[in-house]
């Protein structure tokens, strides 16, 4: 009867230093190759939050009321007082009304910004440029409520944010105090722990409604 042979087989440990090696080398192109990027922070409140601060507020003061609704047409645009454009608004047609190129809509966003910087900041900033918010005319100075309606894509809506919280280029020679750049960044300096808005800044303060 013939007897089987068995072989066996000698395992051997996996030699891991190329892989090792060639990790060791990858890692500086990496690091060489990483791009840094900013992080930029929109200042957005929610509407629960916005509710919760407008109970708050002296009723004795005034309040704009700043709004900017987001329709298919265009922007409406409001504040406490009523309607921004009462006459468009009579006839069914929004402040600044979208266009179409190419095929797709185009909101105005920098219309936008000329409007509101036009209608409501160049008239008001000096009697609400006291650091204290107390000590201003309007105790929302520098809040805006934006509202969009249902399929209103996000990139419109962050379009729309920038568009009411930078001053357009013609402010640099009407509005004193405003430096070289227009830009309002939310950012927080070296040494300190809060965040703070700088630059220059229309109505900063947004919060997203419906």
């Amino acid at each position: 009867m013939a007897k089987k042979t068995t072989v066996e087989i000698e395992m051997e440990d996996i030699n891991l230093m190329p892989i090792m090696n060639l990790l060791c080398l990858l890692i500086p192109f990496l690091l060489l190759s990483a791009q840094f990027i900013q992080i930029g922070i929109i200042l957005v409140d929610t509407p629960r939050k916005s509710r919760n601060t407008s109970k708050q507020k002296d009723d004795k003061k005034k309040t704009m009321g700043l709004v900017v609704d987001i329709t298919q047409d265009g922007y409406y645009i409001s504040t406490k007082a009523g309607s921004a454009c009462p006459d468009r608004k009579a006839n069914g047609q929004p402040c600044i009304a979208v266009t179409h190129s190419g095929g797709k809509k185009k909101y105005m966003h920098e219309n936008l910004r000329k409007f509101i910087y036009s209608k409501f900041y160049k008239p008001n900033y000096k009697k609400n440029s006291d650091p204290d918010p107390a000590n201003r005319f309007f105790v929302d100075w520098g809040k805006v409520t934006i509202r969009p309606q249902d399929m209103i894509d996000y990139e419109t809506v962050i379009q729309t944010l920038d568009a009411t919280r930078e001053l357009p280029p013609e402010a640099k020679n009407e509005i004193d105090g405003v430096g070289s750049t227009l830009t309002c960044v939310f950012k927080k300096d070296s040494g300190k722990k809060e965040w703070a808005l700088q630059g220059a800044c229309m109505f900063p303060l947004a919060s997203l409604g419906r």
